[in-house]
């Protein structure tokens, strides 16, 4: 069986494993000459295998712990280790692999931990107990470790058979959960839709059916751990009674074996058989939690988003060559060539699904072009985007990005008009913004992400409907602003609201396939 842990662990692992067996066989060595002299009146002086054995009892519960803080703390490691390399596959393209991502990296991950905080060292340290133990009988009783070598194969057996189905079924658990989680944010939403358009007995029934599965796949699960505990215990309890019979044999009947090796045979037969009960059992949970990590392996291994097409300008904002953008088969742009000025505001426009957004998030490296080459003045790039995500910080942090002060993050909030709304919250400008969650109207937090682009100043500026949400008012305050920023920025902007072209540099409409160049107002 392949271990997720790297050699020079496992050795160590192997090491601490050894010393800790040997410390307990050696316990238990000195334990049954003391039962023996004390029982069969052997005439032995127990004073010093009592030190002996009290000194191998202690060193055997110490290097344990050992064992176990040295494993857990490894494994920590590693878990960390993978949750980072998570991290460094974060490039995703849709909200949908968004929600797979967060459930990987909060989820799934934290479910396969198990695996090397448990699994492992308990795979290493009963193979080593079971090895040390089986090597030490026969020299003290051949029948007896000839017993636990036929009987001890039937354990491993079972519980292969078991987890591998196990495993299986996992993956389909992992699944299903990922789809409900999806599912249910879409549905939070989307929940004015679903009441608009009296969708929600359809809702209602996907729900279900997922729930179903859910539970289904989770029941399949709890089936297999019964069967395999129950069958792990009906054969640790039988060849434990082989073991006792033999030995009871040999005394009562053959009596050719001494009070000192049946007691340590029964003194070692049990922890055998224990040690490959508890495996069996972490194999199930094993496998379980192999079963939720090949649902973050998958992102983890996941190719990067090719970024080769993207160069460097000295002379424009963004310069295209032949740029083809589009999502599978359906072409958005088609070997397009075009330029945006370095300074001035460069209006986009085009009917709804032409692909606008989708050549944004190309611009900001989001979106991987069909082919073509795209080059690009600067990294320093404002996003404004249409849609509301917040990560969690507070509103200082966002707007001022660890950049700001305090009273410049102040200075801009009042110039935007938010100050107000802002300062009657409780926590004001530090109050958090957890799971999105940002107690603004839509307008107000247009202004906020227009806050930031403002205070920070990048050179280039790109904007996905900058005054939606907007009244009025403030749509002719924000584009003051963007008036005064355009003199020192690019701006790239996708508008519906024709009133921005009032102060467009430059317009271009994506119609079929293509950039046109509009009239500039």
């Amino acid at each position: 069986m392949k271990l997720n842990l790297n050699l020079k662990y496992a050795v160590l692992y192997s090491i601490i494993a050894i010393i800790s067996v040997v410390f307990y066989i050696a316990f238990g060595h000195h334990l049954s000459r003391i039962l023996e002299s004390i029982v069969m009146n052997t005439g032995l002086e127990i004073s010093e295998p009592l030190i002996y054995m009290s000194a191998f009892f202690v060193l055997f519960i110490l290097t344990d712990k050992l064992y176990n803080l040295f494993t857990g703390t490894i494994a920590n490691k590693s878990i960390e280790q993978k949750a980072n390399q998570l991290i460094d596959s974060i490039d995703v393209k849709t909200q949908r692999e968004s929600e797979r991502m967060i459930n990987a990296l909060l989820v799934h991950l934290e479910a396969y931990r198990p695996y090397e905080t448990s699994f492992v060292p308990t795979i290493i340290k009963t193979a080593v107990k079971v090895t040390l133990i089986i090597a030490s009988l026969f020299f003290i009783d051949g029948f007896a470790a000839s017993i636990l070598l036929f009987t001890a194969p039937f354990i491993p057996l079972y519980y292969v058979l078991v987890g591998l189905q196990t495993q299986e079924e996992s993956v389909k658990q992992a699944t299903r959960f990922d789809n409900i989680g999806t599912l249910f944010l879409n549905l939070i939403r989307g929940k004015d839709t679903v009441k608009n358009t009296n969708s929600k007995e359809t809702v209602i029934k996907r729900l279900e059916a997922d729930n179903k599965g859910f539970v289904k796949e989770t029941m399949h699960i709890l089936k297999y751990a019964f069967q395999s505990t129950m069958m792990l215990e009906f054969i640790t309890i039988l060849g434990i009674g082989l073991v006792a019979l033999e030995v009871a044999l040999r005394i009562i009947i053959f009596q050719n074996i001494s009070f000192y090796t049946a007691f340590f045979v029964l003194l070692l037969a049990p922890e055998f058989y224990n040690a490959l009960k508890v495996l069996g059992t972490e194999f199930h949970n094993g496998k379980l939690a192999m079963g939720s990590f090949e649902k973050a392996e998958k992102i983890i291994n996941k190719p990067k988003m090719n970024t080769s097409y993207r160069g460097k300008t000295e002379s424009f904002a963004a310069e295209a060559e032949s740029l083809s953008v589009g999502h599978g088969d359906k072409i958005l742009l088609n070997n397009s060539d075009f330029t945006f000025s370095k300074t001035g505001l460069t209006a986009i426009t085009g009917e709804s699904g032409a692909g606008k957004t989708t050549l944004l998030r190309t611009l900001l490296g989001l979106h991987e072009p069909v082919s073509g080459q795209l080059n690009v003045l600067t990294k320093d790039i404002g996003y404004v985007s249409d849609q509301v995500y917040f990560s969690d910080t507070t509103i200082y942090d966002y707007v001022s990005a660890n950049n700001h002060s305090e009273d410049e993050v102040h200075g801009i909030l009042n110039k935007l008009k938010l100050s107000a709304s802002i300062d009657n919250l409780e926590q004001g400008i530090y109050t958090p913004i957890v799971n999105h969650d940002i107690p603004l109207s839509g307008g107000e937090i247009v202004r906020l992400k227009m806050a930031r682009v403002l205070i920070n100043k990048p050179e280039i500026i790109i904007m996905d409907e900058p005054t939606e949400f907007l009244d009025a008012e403030t749509e002719q305050l924000v584009m003051k602003y963007l008036t005064e920023l355009k003199e020192t920025s690019a701006i790239i902007a996708v508008i519906h609201r024709r009133q921005l072209l009032s102060i467009a540099d430059s317009h271009y409409v994506l119609d079929n396939g293509e950039l046109k160049r509009g009239d500039a107002v």
